[in-house]
């Protein structure tokens, strides 16, 4: 019924709208942000050891070392990313998530002298504007808040920089061996940073170690992990446009599960940014 890369794309959809309502968990679950940033990764790391395993000493120490690296980037990148989703909307931590190619493009130019094409600047133009109206279009009962989206900006710029560290080895080392050594960075990171700011919490019930789950499930391994894999099997067009969906599955989860309601500039400012990203990534 379905031909192959159909199916991948189904999935892959699936996948980012695991991503999403994980980030509408956090907002659920009782636990400070850092710490369950840490529970997330942590308790993620023998699901990814389970099919790493053969591969975990074959990798060089130096390719090992880079991607713990970059895990400890990836978790900066939830310790903005789960303290903006308490100061401001699902829709906009995920569309400001979603600017990621509007930092990566100039991170290739200075580092992998890779060429910045007209249809990127005109993208970044367009979706410059669109940035404005999201953010000066927002009602006074609107969960967002501009210090809310400017920690999402924070994440956003780590998860940059988290993709820019593992863009040359991606192509080496399967997804799996990928997020077992970034998950042990992002712990190393998380463990006393959240330890030392917010204080050590157990989840004091089998409801919260119950969201907590969920968060891991849906969050990292059927998220980052399962979406990281397809979006390997998929051309880099096909990525882009899927990509595209996230603050949509955004605003419609934030919705149903949150009763969060956008304004009609902050809607138009959403369509515009997405316009912008099309144009940037053709």
């Amino acid at each position: 019924m379905f031909n192959p890369q159909s199916k991948l794309l189904l999935f892959a959809l699936l996948a980012e709208s695991f991503i999403i309502y994980a980030s509408v968990l956090v907002k659920i679950v009782e636990l400070t942000p850092i710490i369950l940033g840490f529970y997330r990764v942590a308790l993620a790391i023998p699901f990814f050891l389970i099919f790493a395993q053969k591969d975990i000493f074959k990798t060089p120490l130096k390719d090992a070392l880079l991607m713990i690296l970059a895990g400890i980037f990836f978790g900066l990148d939830l310790v903005f990313f789960n303290t903006a989703l308490h100061h401001t909307s699902v829709a906009h931590v995920n569309l400001i998530s979603s600017l990621v190619c509007f930092t990566l493009v100039p991170i290739g130019a200075i580092f992998f002298k890779e060429k910045i094409t007209l249809s990127f600047i005109m993208g970044s133009l367009v979706a410059l504007v669109g940035i404005f109206l999201l953010l000066g279009g927002r009602e006074s009962n609107s969960p967002s808040s501009l210090f809310g989206d400017f920690l999402a900006f924070l994440s956003m710029c780590c998860y940059s920089i988290f993709l820019a560290l593992v863009y040359r080895i991606r192509k080496t080392y399967n997804t799996m061996i990928l997020m077992f050594f970034a998950c042990i960075g992002s712990s190393i990171l998380l463990l006393p940073m959240g330890g030392f700011l917010e204080g050590w919490q157990i989840p004091e019930n089998p409801k919260e170690w119950f969201y907590v789950l969920l968060v891991v499930l849906f969050g990292q391994i059927l998220g980052q992990g399962f979406f990281g894999y397809i979006m390997g099997k998929l051309d880099t067009k096909t990525s882009s446009l899927i990509l595209l969906f996230s603050p949509i599955t955004a605003v419609i989860l934030g919705f149903i599960c949150l009763r969060e309601i956008i304004s009609f500039l902050e809607c138009l400012g959403i369509c515009i940014i997405l316009a912008g990203i099309f144009i940037a990534k053709k």
